[in-house]
């Protein structure tokens, strides 16, 4: 795994000056030196995806010098939060518009039961209006531009032309999120070189299970009756597999992201996951959110699959001997993320819905980016920031942004 770190502890340590300070002042300061690296050193150096594996799966480290016993299991029960500091208050515009997930349509060919961000409309910006707010983040900081939906490849020259703007003319890392079931080798062929990083959402490796959830051309969402359910050949693992192929052809990086729910808390997906070798394993909860995937105005009611914290942290146990691994229960999922939805508004989970708040291209970043309800210092715990560039030949297009 490629992970970079961000320091959160700040640590100011006064220099010795040794031409004015006395004897015993220098001894005091390396005897401090001597006592206090140990304490503080260990969780430095440890990447914040580790820091943050070990705080979700319960874990705590260990004083014996015997290495198998260098990190218990401190407890069964899921944690209810993972600590952070207040998001934004001492975080510059850069810092927090880093990496930022444009929704560029709500538009999808699944019917995931536990979607939340529904079909609730079908527009979309102009491949300008799009440029206009990409131009508005870069300016901003953005180093990262994540594209999802909705299903993004239901429109793939505009997110072909999206992706070569963000690298070509913008110098932005570039990532999607898509089902894979849209995506074609001749898209590959022709924008690949522009995308850094390409997620592919698989939450089963059982065909039926791929059914009942929604995930596929043919399942129960889109009427497959039950007692049919055995015999369907869902499509979707396959189609996985195949984007997998042509993200080495392309030297793209390829992550798996998995929503954990009733009806797969139970499965073992260790030898799917370790042939399809992703650099990052991303592990949802399901999440409800008001008027999306629960209550009066959703399109979905998500609550017969929602999974308690025990199921959700006896699925990553199954799974925590696999590096790519990267647990995101609800608490750090839910406000973790800048979200700009198909109007680049960005929105506010933190009440439980999706809240949008007014344009970039209206108000700009700065002012959008109050009504967010963006928690900059969950980014960091959860590993927000990793080497999101892929390597890249001297003749492709190179990111001038730090990552």
């Amino acid at each position: 795994m490629l992970h970079s770190f961000e320091g959160r502890r700040s640590t100011s340590i006064r220099r010795c000056q040794l031409s004015t300070k006395p004897v015993p002042m220098i001894l005091a300061t390396i005897f401090w030196l001597a006592c206090g690296c140990a304490a503080w050193m260990t969780p430095l150096v440890m990447t914040i995806p580790q820091r943050h594996r070990q705080i979700v799966l319960g874990y705590h480290s260990n004083p014996s010098n015997d290495e198998s016993s260098q990190v218990e299991q401190k407890s069964t029960a899921f944690p209810s939060s993972v600590e952070t500091k207040p998001p934004s208050e001492k975080a510059t515009l850069k810092e927090l518009v880093r990496s930022v997930n444009y929704f560029i349509s709500r538009k999808c060919n699944y019917s995931c039961k536990f979607c939340f961000h529904t079909q609730k409309t079908t527009h979309h910006l102009t491949l300008e209006q799009a440029r206009l707010g990409l131009a508005l983040l870069q300016q901003a900081g953005t180093e990262k531009i994540n594209f999802a939906g909705g299903e993004p490849f239901l429109h793939p020259k505009l997110l072909g032309e999206l992706c070569r703007i963000s690298s070509e003319e913008f110098g932005l890392a570039v990532s999607i999120i898509s089902n894979g079931s849209l995506i074609t080798q001749e898209w590959m062929q022709t924008y690949g070189r522009y995308v850094d990083v390409l997620g592919a959402s698989i939450d089963s490796f059982n065909d039926a299970t791929n059914a009942a959830i929604g995930r596929g051309e043919t399942s129960i969402a889109a009427g497959t009756s039950d007692s049919l359910l055995p015999t369907v050949k869902n499509k979707h693992v396959d189609r996985v597999l195949q984007v997998r192929e042509w993200c080495r052809q392309e030297d793209i990086i390829f992550k798996v992201n998995t929503v954990v729910c009733s009806l797969n808390w139970q499965e073992d997906m260790t030898k799917e996951i370790q042939q399809l070798d992703p650099q990052r394993w991303k592990v949802f909860q399901v999440l409800l959110l008001e008027d999306e995937n629960v209550g009066e105005a959703a399109m979905r009611d998500a609550r017969p699959l929602v999974v308690s914290d025990d199921q959700f942290q006896e699925f990553l146990r199954r799974h925590e001997h696999l590096p790519q691994l990267i647990p995101e229960p609800n608490d750090v999922m839910q406000n973790s993320y800048l979200l700009l939805d198909e109007d680049m508004r960005f929105l506010d989970c933190s009440g439980g819905g999706k809240v949008p708040g007014e344009s970039i291209l209206k108000v700009g970043v700065r002012h959008a980016l109050l009504q967010a309800g963006f928690d900059h210092g969950m980014f960091q715990e959860r590993g927000g920031v990793y080497d999101w560039k892929r390597q890249r030949d001297s003749n492709e297009p190179s990111k001038v942004a730090n990552g």
